[in-house]
């Protein structure tokens, strides 16, 4: 299914392996709900890898345009968390943060796992149709394609434990969906080849996550109970 809008955000972050129960909880029942309730902010998904040391968790949200993140509604959201999430973000670890504009979206559908690839341009080599190319591969659902890369790694959570070594540079992402793990993780060895990328480490940027959680599904109207109520009463005044 082709993303929502022309922008889209990539973050991966950790949590303390204690609290990761309650981090799914969480980012379920809070935080990604009243970030979807922003105005521009089309839905989020939370994915996951588990076996991964580290950046174990990887969300995606898709947005009308990278300008919604300097709205008053989602700095609201920033400069005053709620008490659940403001407890949270200490135990918060190798957080990155990325906001690409869409280049290509393509398919139908949302795959149950996704393959990430990062890379910076002029280390690749990019052909036109990789996206349609990738699309024709057994499972592979949706194929998007973003220029971005690395903007804050601290935006969010100024109060996260940050990775003793910064992540590596990026500039592009391929982001392939898939109807299973390892029909993805095919599609991404198969991007790599043809883009060139296989020195490329299996990092936070180069690996397969699963999905784990999609808010608001197909009831879009579901984030209108998560809105706070002066962003509607400072839209009437």
């Amino acid at each position: 299914m082709s993303l929502a809008g022309t922008a889209f955000l990539a973050l991966w972050n950790d949590i303390a392996r204690a609290r990761e129960a309650e981090y799914d909880r969480w980012h379920t029942l809070e935080h990604v709900p009243e970030r979807a309730a922003v105005r521009g902010i089309n839905g989020a998904r939370r994915y996951l890898n588990r076996a991964r040391d580290t950046h174990r968790y990887f969300t995606l949200y898709e947005v009308d345009s990278l300008s919604v993140f300097d709205t008053p509604e989602y700095q609201d959201l920033l400069r005053h968390p709620t008490p659940w999430s403001a407890a949270m973000r200490p135990d918060f670890a190798n957080f990155v943060r990325a906001p690409f504009r869409v280049e290509q979206s393509l398919g139908v559908g949302i795959g149950v796992a996704i393959a990430v690839l990062a890379w910076q341009r002029g280390r690749a080599q990019e052909p036109a149709d990789a996206a349609s190319s990738l699309l024709s591969q057994a499972g592979v659902v949706a194929v998007h394609t973003g220029a971005g890369g690395v903007a804050d790694a601290t935006a969010d959570w100024r109060n996260a434990t940050q990775a003793a070594v910064a992540p590596r540079a990026f500039d592009a992402i391929m982001l392939v969906e898939a109807v299973d793990r390892s029909l993805a993780a095919h599609a991404l060895a198969h991007a790599r080849r043809m883009l060139a990328l296989e020195p490329l480490p299996a990092d936070f940027a180069c690996d397969v996550y699963d999905l784990a959680y999609a808010f608001p599904g197909h009831t879009p109207h579901a984030r209108v109970r998560y809105r706070r109520p002066q962003w509607d009463a400072d839209a009437k005044s």
